[in-house]
């Protein structure tokens, strides 16, 4: 039987409870107390029963300020909520794209408000960095209900990473994948759907 395990973390952000299982993290959660994640993970992995335990959680501290990303369980989300968390899992340290960049590259053009909920009900902050995406037309939007957070990260991020902070040309926000273009909607052209 697979397990499913959850601990709670003190982070520069708040405290933190993170459930993991053996394929990786399943659930974050910023709340007081495990309810929510818990009820959560009851929802999503019916036959498994979620037990406190030791977690190794030395990743969380590198997530939060831009560094590498844990491994993910995404079994029990949605397909599409799925894809969006993979593709924004994607976007590279210090780098913002918008809800219909995502949604481009997922094969939704068109889709950004959809892209928009599924990141407002992402249960993997920060191992889907969920803060690096914004709305088109201004470049920003609220995040968590917490739009401080978001511009803290981001301004941390940069900070960590030189090549982000305006000097030579912009790299591309996209970690180079298989079958993802360096630029998914092509070179010197605004991506369709953008919003």
């Amino acid at each position: 039987m697979p397990s499913l395990r959850f601990a709670r973390a003190e982070t520069s952000f708040g405290p933190m409870w993170v459930a993991e299982t053996d394929l990786g993290v399943a659930a974050i959660s910023r709340d007081e107390s495990p309810g929510d994640l818990l009820e959560s993970l009851r929802r999503r992995f019916r036959s498994v029963r979620a037990s406190p335990g030791h977690l190794e959680l030395a990743w969380l501290t590198d997530a939060l300020a831009g560094g590498p990303l844990p491994a993910v369980d995404l079994r029990g989300l949605s397909p599409f909520d799925a894809r969006v968390y993979a593709a924004v899992r994607l976007v590279t340290s210090a780098s913002t794209v918008t809800y219909g960049d995502v949604a481009v590259v997922i094969g939704a053009a068109g889709a950004a408000r959809a892209v928009g909920g599924a990141l407002a009900r992402c249960p993997l902050f920060p191992a889907v960095p969920c803060h690096r995406v914004v709305r088109a037309s201004d470049g920003w939007s609220g995040w968590g209900g917490d739009s401080a957070l978001k511009r803290r990260l981001l301004a941390a991020e940069r900070v960590a990473d030189p090549a982000k902070q305006g000097r030579g040309p912009a790299p591309s926000p996209w970690r180079p994948q298989p079958g993802l273009p360096r630029r998914p909607w092509g070179p010197r052209r605004r991506p369709p759907g953008r919003g």
